[in-house]
Formats: structure tokens, C-alpha cells, sequence
């Protein structure tokens, strides 16, 4: 519910203690270290070499469907965090891995070399001589080619006609032929670059040799022997692979080691300490103070901050609404001045994000999975939490609507579930939407209230007086007072007598002193109040007046609008101080035009009605679809399952996911709008940061 307090603090360290004394701060987690030497970041060679072997071995992991989405770490205590890493002889193992695939990638390219061989000599298999003897004539040059086409090889031999040469053909394979030209020496290169040009293929035997379909045979022995001798390295890395989670601990452990030993590194140093200066939460300076006693070298000290130095933000809120502190996270840390919103989003969040839904079963469904989730995810489990408050909610605002997977309680036809939903539904939004509407803008306008309410309290808390009572309270006491006058007092004169000075003097404050630029004498202001108040008063009776025939309860007598002309003869004689008053003005007039900014952010609520709305209706087409089948002989109710349930499993994803982005946008832009800005650093403090396992 607010921004934790933090102290500064310088800790000297001897150097005979200090990587005993880093390693305790790192378990302990206590404080988020500052002033650092600058230094290139660096991976140690064995860090890399395990993420080798944990990519080599990431095959073998079993994955079940909810880690596709979602990653999982291993619960582990401390002790057996340190033990099973000092028990177990990883370099060993990353040596043999990595033996295992310089051995497989050898054998993979001998392979390939392999398969490539038999392909080339595949088509050349009639050839009953050792093809080795294509090289070896001395005056003549055999070139062994294919032709692709009969066409082609005509128009060859029409080219070629003058050149000297014989040929053999050795296969023909569909429009394919192949071919051995003989030609002398001195001739070889132009008769090379005729069947080039005419895109024919010359073929290379390498270094190969023997009849063609003999050395296929024994190269085909080679393909098993390799294949053999590659499935027999993957057997043995199957079995290195049961070491898999091993591995990943002594990973988490490694990288842990490296970064103490960096930070060791860049800390600042004199010949004999070593000076750890940062932040830590003022609850935990007990703890700090028994670390340092244990350590023994060690002191430390509060120290102040420089004048332009922002502390790190680390915030406190009740368990209930601890969760939504990952929200406050994504958007931005408040600034230390600032009002911490986590509480008002916890309340608010659920509650569109179930309104965007508004289906019970959807509800119920959110639910069981979010604590299915709970048992199978460690760590940071916020959004999970998130997702079951909104679940929750969402089977009220479900029952409010009469959505139990969309109408399937009606299609059902068992009297006893369509009584139960009949008796909680409080409206149909596809029969009464603009009750729906009333619902989202009415919550939207408390929603946009409580935002200006806060940055009243802000502004007040830091002594910003003027921005809290004529940019904020002013338009705080404005906006419900317009409803108010056309709805509830409507009928009341003292009432409407009441909220017309209210509206009068909110108007007259936002347009005079909204503006925080400019300091006019406090005389000036005043008689420039007391001008816009009049005006304003004479302006709109005659406009609501003469085109709405609304009429003012409060008539200001007729003479009293004479003193506006010695008020402003008095004004410009004082012309320099009229021109500070004057800007003050402009800028205020563009102020309430905000109006129209305040209406449009109400508006924009409206999309909660929306996405409830169509959640609803695209349950009902799922519903009918399935309902089309039902008639249908043996496996109509076989289909209408297998339709019913991946349809809404469908629905339940898309508008689920839809729901918590649109609501998100509404804290963001719409809330976070009135009163935040954040911009502050998150308090994170020097401690364990792992991938794989988490620590209890």
C-alpha cells in the first residue's frame, strides 16, 4: 500500500573476509549495491561450456503441454542448492558430452560425405569398368556428363560437330541421359565449355574407384557402420542425459558464483577494504547489523544521499493485493513522491477483467487451472494469483448476466439448471444492453474519479497546494456535481442552488489558477476571478438558456454585471500585472477543454460492455453450432462434445487474453493517467537469480 523507506549505507569490509562476507550479503539479499567500478561484462569459460551441454542435452528434457507456455523451476532448499553441486563432479560429465558431440558431428559429416557418394554413383551403375580409369588415359581426357534432356543432347551434338571426340552412353534415366565424352588433351576445355554453355552437367568422381555398383555396396556398408557407430554415441548421451537436471543446478550455482566474483570485482577498494555502498529497506537493518557483527571485519554506516540521487523503489502491500505489484512492475516503479496504486488495481483489475468475461463456467474454468498452476509453478507466482481473483469474480459477473457457457443451461433443457440461472440473472445484455453500458461507464467514471482523487493527495503531500486544489480538487467537485444536478438533485432547487455555486466557483478556479506558469499579485488574480465569474455566469445563462432552456436556480441580479467594465478600467491600468493574469488565463481556458479528455475517458470503458458482449455471443454460436448435431444418429452427441469443448476452451483463451490486455490499458492509460508517472529504479538487491531452480 506504499513505497517501502530505504536507507543508504557504506559497509567496509577487510579483504581477509571479503568473499565470505559477499557470500553471506548474496544469501542474505539485503542490499541493492550502487557504486560500482565500471567493467566489461564476461561469461567464464566453464558457465559456458554447461549451457553447451544443457543446449546439447534440452532434447531429452521431458516437457508436458503447460511447459511449452509456461516455464517451470524446480523447487530446492539452500543446503541442497550448495550440496548437490559439491557432490557432483559436473566437469566430468560436460568433458564426456562434449566428447560424445565432437564424435557425433565427425561421424554426421562422414555420413552425409557417405550418402552423397552413393547418390552420385547411383545413375552411373552400368558402367562395368573401375571408374578410376577415366583419369588415367595420357594423350585423352574422358568427361563424364549428364544431359537433361533428349532435345538438348541433339542440339549438342549439333554444336560440337567440330570438335573430334566419341562418347558412351551409360544409362538413360526418363529425359536424362548419361554420358562419357573421349576427346583429345589439347581439345578438353572447348569441348568443357560447349556442354556447359549448353547446360549440361559434368560430373566429378572425386577421388573414388571401382565399378560403380561394387563400391555402392561397400560404401553402403560404411552408411550402417557410421550409422551404428552414431546410434551407439546417442545411447551413451541418453544415459549422460539423466544428469540433466544436475546440470541445470550446477548452472544456476555457477552463474550465481560468477556474478559474486564480478561484483567482487568492480567493488571500490582501499590497500586493505573493500566498500560495499548501496540501499536496504529500513526493516532489514537488524538483519544487516547481525551480518556484519558475525562477519566481524566488517562496519557500517548511514549515509546521506546525493541532493539529485532517487533511491530505489521497493513497495509493500498486503497479501491480497501483493500480486498486482507485477502490474505496477510492467508499467513503471513510482516515484518516491508518489501514492503506490497497487491496492485500487487489485480491486479494480479482477473486476473488469471478469466483466470483459462475464461467463461462470469461463469462471469456474479459470479457477481449477490457476490452481492446478499453483501446485506445478514455483517462484513468482503473481500472475497466477491474478488470474484466479479475476476467475473468481468472473463467476458473479457470469451469474449477473446469465452466462453458464454462454446459454448451455437452456439448450440443456433440465428445468432445475435453467430455474438456477433464471434465479441469479440480474439483466440480458443482448436484450437490455444499456444496462450493461451504464454498468462499464459508471465504473469507468469511479474509476477516473478515484485517479484525480489521488493526485489531490499527492499533490497535497508535497505541499503542491495550487496544482492540488485548482488542477485537481477543482475538477474532482466539478465532474460528479454535473451528474448530480441533472440526475439525483434534478428536482431539488436548494440542491441545484447548492451544486450551481460549486460548478461556478470549480469553473472560475480551474480557468484562473489551473496554470501552474506565472505568478501574478494575489489582487489581480482575484479581481480576474471575479471577471470570469461573472462572465461565465452571464455567458451560459444566456446559452443554456436560449438554446437548451435550462435555466440557473441562483439569478444574479442584472446591475451586478456593470462592475465587470471598472474592474477591467482598473485592470489595465495595471497592464504588466493584467498580462501575467492574462497568460494565466489562455492557459487555463485550454485546461477545461480537458472536459472533452474526461469524456472520452470515460467512453473508453465502454469496451468492457463489448468484450462481455461478445464473449456471450460467440458462446452462443458455439453452443447452436454443437446443437446442429444433436440430431444427427450414434454420433450426434460425440460431436456436439467434440465441438463444445474445444470451442470454448477457444473462447475461453482468446477472450481471456483479450480481457487482461484491455484492462491492463484501462490501469495504464486511463487510470495511471490521472495521477502517475513512476520512472523510478525497481529496489533489487544483490542475491541468487536463477533459471532453473528456485530457492526457498
Amino acid at each position: 500500500m506504499a513505497v517501502l523507506s530505504v536507507e543508504k549505507i557504506h559497509i567496509v569490509v577487510h579483504k581477509s573476509i571479503k568473499d565470505n562476507f559477499l557470500q553471506n550479503l548474496q544469501k542474505e539479499g539485503l542490499v541493492h549495491i550502487t557504486e560500482l567500478k565500471e567493467s566489461t561484462p564476461r561469461s567464464s569459460g566453464k558457465l559456458t561450456r554447461i549451457h553447451d551441454a544443457l543446449n546439447q542435452l534440452s532434447g531429452y528434457k521431458k516437457r508436458g503441454l503447460l511447459e511449452t507456455f509456461i516455464k517451470i523451476k524446480k523447487p530446492i532448499n539452500f543446503e541442497q542448492f550448495e550440496d548437490s553441486v559439491q557432490s557432483f563432479d559436473y566437469a566430468k560429465i560436460v568433458a564426456q558430452l562434449e566428447e560424445i558431440k565432437r564424435k557425433k558431428e565427425q561421424n554426421e559429416i562422414l555420413l552425409r560425405g557417405l550418402i552423397e557418394d552413393i547418390n552420385l554413383l547411383s545413375p552411373w551403375t552400368l558402367l562395368n569398368y573401375d571408374i578410376s580409369l577415366l583419369k588415367s588415359f595420357k594423350q585423352t581426357e574422358a568427361i563424364p556428363c549428364i544431359i537433361p534432356s533428349k532435345e538438348i543432347g541433339e542440339e549438342l551434338m549439333k554444336k560440337i560437330a567440330d570438335i573430334p571426340y566419341s562418347f558412351e552412353i551409360i544409362n538413360t534415366v526418363g529425359s536424362v541421359s548419361y554420358y562419357i565424352f573421349f576427346v583429345k588433351q589439347e581439345q578438353s576445355s572447348q569441348l568443357r565449355s560447349r556442354l556447359i554453355e549448353n547446360e549440361c552437367e559434368i560430373v566429378d568422381f572425386k577421388d573414388l574407384s571401382g565399378k560403380p555398383a561394387k563400391t555402392i555396396a561397400i560404401l553402403k556398408q560404411r552408411v550402417e557402420q557410421t550409422k551404428n557407430r552414431i546410434g551407439k554415441l546417442q545411447e551413451k548421451e541418453t544415459e549422460l542425459s539423466k544428469e540433466l537436471s544436475k546440470l541445470e543446478v550446477t548452472c544456476d550455482h555457477i552463474t550465481n558464483q560468477d556474478k559474486k566474483e564480478e561484483i567482487a570485482g568492480t567493488l571500490p577498494e582501499t590497500t586493505r577494504t573493500t566498500n560495499v555502498i548501496g540501499w536496504i529497506k529500513k526493516r532489514n537493518l537488524k538483519r544487516l547489523d547481525v551480518l556484519v557483527k558475525k562477519a566481524g571485519l566488517a562496519v557500517y554506516d548511514k549515509i546521506e544521499p546525493e541532493p539529485d540521487e532517487k533511491p530505489p523503489i521497493a513497495l509493500t502491500n498486503p497479501k491480497w493485493s501483493r500480486p498486482y505489484e507485477t502490474l505496477i512492475k510492467l508499467y513503471s516503479m513510482p516515484d518516491p513522491k508518489e501514492f503506490d496504486p497497487t491496492p485500487f488495481v487489485a480491486i479494480f483489475f479482477p473486476l473488469f477483467f471478469a466483466l470483459c468475461i462475464t461467463d461462470a463456467i469461463y469462471g469456474i474454468f479459470l479457477i481449477f487451472f490457476s490452481m492446478y498452476l499453483l501446485k506445478k509453478v514455483a517462484g513468482d507466482r503473481s500472475l497466477i494469483w491474478i488470474i484466479l481473483a479475476g476467475g473468481i469474480v468472473t463467476i458473479f459477473t457470469g451469474a449477473m448476466v446469465g452466462g453458464w457457457a454462454g446459454d448451455l443451461f437452456v439448450l440443456i433443457g433440465f428445468e432445475p439448471l435453467a430455474q438456477f440461472r433464471r434465479s441469479l440473472i440480474l439483466f440480458d445484455p443482448l436484450t437490455n444492453p444499456m444496462i450493461f453500458i451504464g454498468i462499464a461507464l459508471g465504473l469507468g467514471f469511479i474509476h477516473m474519479m478515484l485517479g484525480i482523487g489521488i493526485e489531490v493527495v499527492d499533490s497535497m503531500k508535497n505541499k503542491e497546494y495550487g496544482q492540488a486544489i485548482y488542477a485537481n480538487l477543482t475538477w474532482f467537485i466539478f465532474l460528479p456535481s454535473i451528474i448530480l444536478y441533472f440526475t439525483i438533485f434534478k428536482s431539488s432547487i436548494p440542491g441545484k442552488m447548492i451544486l450551481e455555486i460549486l460548478m461556478w466557483l470549480c469553473i472560475t478556479g480551474i480557468i484562473v489558477a489551473s496554470h501552474p506558469e506565472g505568478k501574478p499579485k494575489l489582487l489581480d488574480q482575484g479581481i480576474w476571478a471575479v471577471i470570469v465569474f461573472l462572465l461565465w455566469v452571464g455567458l451560459t445563462k444566456l446559452i443554456l438558456g436560449g438554446l437548451f432552456n435550462i435555466h440557473y436556480q441562483i439569478q444574479i441580479p442584472k446591475e451586478v454585471y456593470y462592475f465587470i467594465i471598472p474592474l477591467l478600467i482598473f485592470e489595465f491600468t495595471r497592464l504588466n500585472e493584467a498580462k501575467k493574469v492574462l497568460g494565466k488565463l489562455a492557459w487555463g481556458l485550454y485546461n477545461f477543454y480537458g472536459i472533452s479528455g474526461y469524456l472520452g475517458v470515460v467512453l473508453s470503458y465502454v469496451r468492457l460492455m463489448a468484450l462481455g458482449m461478445v464473449t456471450g455471443v460467440i458462446a452462443i454460436a458455439i453452443n447452436k453450432i454443437a446443437w446442429m448435431m444433436i440430431g444427427i444418429p450414434v454420433i450426434g452427441i460425440i460431436l456436439v462434445i467434440l465441438i463444445l469443448i474445444p470451442g470454448h476452451l477457444f473462447n475461453i483463451v482468446i477472450n481471456a487474453l483479450g480481457g487482461f490486455i484491455h484492462t491492463m490499458r484501462l490501469q495504464y492509460i486511463e487510470f495511471f493517467g490521472r495521477f502517475y508517472a513512476g520512472g523510478s529504479k525497481p529496489f533489487k538487491p544483490f542475491g541468487f537469480e536463477t533459471k532453473y531452480v528456485e530457492i526457498e
